[in-house]
This record gives structure tokens, sequence and C-alpha cells, in this order.
């Protein structure tokens, strides 16, 4: 709470405000993340490098699929592995999805151009 004082020798009001420090909450939202002692195994941050050996390992064809499903399964008992694999999980859905439904797209009018290529071919024989 904030306190007035009103005592001033001339009369007029001085405002003097003290904060109260003990009610005031936490406002380091940005804590030092090269000290990464405070933090436990299961929420200690991934370095950037980490971050590049993560994704060259997901990279490989088929032992990245594997890794991928195993750490966003809970293979790692890290919560930032766990979220990195599974939003890497989670773009590999998508561009499937995006393959597949492109590839629809593709088949349908590819038919349909091939057929008409066909169909004027025989016009010129």
């Amino acid at each position: 709470m904030d306190e007035q004082n009103f005592n001033n020798s001339n009369g007029t009001q001085n405002m003097q405000y003290t904060q109260n420090v003990q009610n005031t909450p936490n406002m380091n939202y940005a804590p030092n993340m090269n000290n990464t002692q405070n933090f436990s195994n299961d929420y200690k941050p991934i370095s950037a490098w980490g971050y590049v050996g993560y994704q060259l390992l997901f990279a490989i064809p088929i032992v990245g699929f594997i890794c991928i499903i195993v750490f966003s399964l809970g293979g790692s008992t890290n919560q930032n592995v766990k979220n990195f694999a599974r939003s890497y999980l989670c773009m590999w859905l998508i561009a499937i999805i995006v393959a597949i439904i492109v590839g629809i797209i593709t088949a349908v009018l590819g038919v349909g151009i091939f057929g008409t290529a066909s169909n004027l071919s025989s016009y010129y024989y």
C-alpha cells in the first residue's frame, strides 16, 4: 500500500510514496538463461546447438522419424525435447496432408490434361 505524508513545514501537502516491497510480485520475466543450474533436468533449456543437432537427427529419413516418434511419446525426460519433437511431428503431419492434397489435385487435373492430349494426338495421324 502507498502511504502519503502530509506533514510539511510550510503547510503544503508533501506527497511521499513508499512502496510495500513485501507484496510486490517478482517482475523478472527474463531470467538469466545462461545459469542453467536453477532448472531441474526435466525443464533444462536446450541450447541453440542442441536444436541444430536435433534437427539434423530428425532430418535422417527413417531413423529421424523413429526418433521423433520416440521423443514425442516420452522417450526423453526433458520437457523441452518432448515439445520440440512434438512440434516437428506436427509439421511432418501437416506436410504429408498438404502433399496428399496436392497429389490428388494433380492426379485429377493430370488425368484430364493427358486425356485431352491423347485425344488431340489421334487427330494428327
